[in-house]
């Protein structure tokens, strides 16, 4: 998998405060734009109404809609990828490894990352490592909820990510963990450290 420079990922478990960081990170550095995952398109406003149960489907479907939707921000006119190449900063809130660490909890690990190989890695990941009890506890204070928040499945999708990061820990991408703990000023001005 190739590397896409000017492509920066945030990640995290629910709660874990990647929108926010993602957000202000935008804010601070010049020419840069900040984007998301699932997108505000066709594809991606399926995938919501799937997270917030108003459209079942299997997680084997679940999975295929994540990554065409991945494929259209990707790849579309413009897209991630004609973005960063054009010199802007792609700031992006979730990417492919949330599909794995979530998807991969019905659906096998590897055919989660075999339906995702096609897709450049970031030039750095941000992996905002936040205990499963203080991401369910800033959860609580939303108005919505979704299929995968609950303790048990949270902590299935820590491990997942711990496992997707590890195998991608070769690949030529940057990977920074920062504890999540933190207070939202300290975070961003580690994450900026890398992006200035």
């Amino acid at each position: 998998m190739e590397i896409l420079k000017n492509f920066f990922v945030l990640e995290g478990l629910d709660g874990s405060g990647t929108t926010t960081q993602g957000k202000l990170l935008n804010e601070k550095i010049t020419h840069s734009v900040f984007t998301h995952e699932p997108t505000n398109g066709k594809i991606g406003q399926l995938a919501r109404q799937v997270l917030k149960n108003e459209y079942p489907t299997t997680p084997l479907a679940l999975a295929h809609i994540f990554a065409a939707d991945r494929s259209e921000h990707l790849f579309a006119k413009d897209g991630i990828v004609n973005q960063c190449q054009s010199g802007l900063k792609v700031i992006c809130d979730r990417y492919f490894f949330s599909s794995v660490a979530y998807q991969s909890l019905e659906v096998d690990f590897d055919l989660v990352c075999q339906i995702n190989n096609q897709f450049p890695l970031p030039q750095i990941l941000f992996f905002i490592d936040t205990p499963v009890e203080v991401c369910l506890q800033r959860i609580s204070s939303r108005n919505e909820s979704e299929i995968f928040d609950k303790k048990n499945l949270q902590e299935k999708v820590l491990t997942n990510y711990l496992k997707i990061l590890d195998r991608f820990q070769n690949q030529g991408m940057q990977i920074i963990k920062i504890d999540g703990t933190q207070t939202v000023e300290q975070i961003l001005a580690e994450e900026l450290q890398y992006l200035i």
